[in-house]
């Protein structure tokens, strides 16, 4: 899996997969409510690297690593990664 065929999940059990996902590996520096703290605020409608599936798992995938954010190509998996996205779309504008 890759950011050209990541599905897009929106099911209550991907979410809260992601969730889990997210709280235990992102909220470190994105908060534990995706608000933001060392890394951005994953819930307004301002996006650095863009907020399209596609865009989001290439970040998460590839990291940032300008901006101090690791790649997680390795650990975690193509699916888990589109879990993330899922919690993260979830949130958006909350």
């Amino acid at each position: 899996m890759d950011e050209n065929n990541v599905p897009e999940l929106n099911d209550e059990t991907s979410v809260k997969a992601g969730r889990l996902i997210f709280v235990n590996k992102c909220a470190v520096c994105h908060g534990g409510q995706g608000k933001g703290q060392v890394g951005p605020d994953l819930t307004d409608n301002t996006w650095l690297h863009g907020s399209s599936t596609k865009d989001i798992f290439h970040t998460i995938w590839n990291g940032v690593p300008e901006k101090g954010m690791r790649a997680w190509k390795g650990a975690l998996s193509g699916k888990q990664v589109a879990e993330v996205i899922a919690y993260i779309h979830s949130i958006q504008g909350s």
